[in-house]
């Protein structure tokens, strides 16, 4: 438990780093596909860096190997104490978390269990919502290959052709880029560290990033920017229900719009992505792990000239002339066994790699 909450703690630290780092040099960028693929990695890397430990090995004369002092002397029995109270916290805040992703789920899968379907020949599915009172289900929304409308938006749609709407265009959007798939990453990675603001932040983070992509795929199509805006604006009104799923009104809204409205990044700026290599180079050094050797580690003892002592190593007859060939770090135990008279055995049984 120890372990892993050891590990826990450095992928939260981690990721509080990778959320600075992105927010202020890469979240006003406008290359979105590039940025949605740096959030990824760098979700990736948090998890994966606290695991990649380099071990670094010392060797040091005996009185000079630095020892592990407690400077605040935690009796042990005191601190497993604490361990198995801040596990259960822990697993308690999992469990929350996961039961409200299930609800949140559960209920994507009531819409499309309950709605009028309608197959669309480029593959999708628009599922009609008929809760015309609800003010959560008039907002368009997306999951997988499913398109959600409320009943006036798909008929307006018809009207003026579906694949013409800025609705249906943005939502299909989401479905052939596959945002879905980047939201249910993320909302597990938001099982293991519910407790780091960071990880909402860049859950958010990436929900703007897919809705940058989505209103570039409608810009795309021809459609005019300030009717759209307008469009947006009229949609913001509602009130989109679901976390879990892709939806045109957005709470980044007047950043959408900016967006829009701002010029292309000029491409020198994406060298900024090179910021994460010292910084997980960083990590890696921070996660170092030294391990001390005492010089008299080697047991030379063994080697001796008396013909009447054999040694064996893992059960086997080994030449004692080839004893510096043994890693004293693989040395699992080691065994003498007088026979009364000057001789005897000496195993020495290796580590098990």
């Amino acid at each position: 438990m120890g372990d892993f909450l050891i590990y826990t703690a450095k992928v939260a630290a981690a990721l509080v780093v990778f959320y600075l780092f992105f927010r202020l040099l890469l979240s006003r960028e406008t290359f979105h596909r590039l940025n949605r693929i740096a959030l990824i990695c760098g979700l990736v890397i948090s998890f994966a860096l606290p695991l990649c430990v380099i071990t670094v090995n010392i060797t040091v004369d005996p009185q000079r190997i630095p020892s592990a002092p407690d400077p605040l002397n935690i009796n042990l029995v005191d601190a497993d104490w604490r361990v198995t109270v801040l596990f259960g916290v822990f697993i308690l805040g999992a469990i929350a978390t996961l039961a409200r992703l299930a609800i949140a789920y559960c209920r994507v899968h009531k819409m499309i269990k309950d709605g009028e379907k309608h197959p669309q020949p480029d593959g999708k599915i628009v599922v009609v919502i008929n809760n015309p009172e609800e003010e959560e289900y008039r907002s368009p929304s997306s999951w997988m290959g499913y398109i959600f409308l409320c009943r006036e938006d798909f008929l307006s749609a018809e009207a003026t052709g579906l694949y013409s709407s800025p609705a249906y265009i943005h939502e299909a959007a989401h479905s052939d880029l596959h945002h879905s798939i980047d939201l249910m990453f993320i909302d597990l990675c938001s099982l293991f560290q519910w407790f780091n603001p960071a990880i909402w932040l860049l859950r958010r983070e990436l929900t703007t990033i897919h809705e940058y992509e989505a209103d570039k795929a409608v810009l795309d199509k021809g459609f005019n920017p300030k009717d759209y805006q307008l469009l947006l604006v009229r949609k913001a009104m509602s009130e989109a229900g679901y976390s879990v799923a892709n939806n045109l009104n957005h709470s980044a809204l007047k950043s959408r719009i900016d967006m829009m409205l701002r010029q292309p990044s000029r491409n020198r700026r994406a060298l900024r992505l090179l910021i994460l290599i010292p910084l997980v180079c960083i990590g890696l050094a921070m996660n170092a792990q030294k391990v001390y050797h005492d010089r008299q580690d080697k047991p030379f003892f063994i080697v001796g000239d008396n013909e009447n002592v054999f040694l064996r190593v893992d059960g086997k007859e080994f030449d004692k002339k080839h004893m510096d060939e043994i890693d004293p770090s693989n040395i699992e135990s080691i065994t003498v066994n007088k026979d009364g008279k000057g001789g005897g055995t000496i195993d020495i049984y290796l580590k098990n790699e």
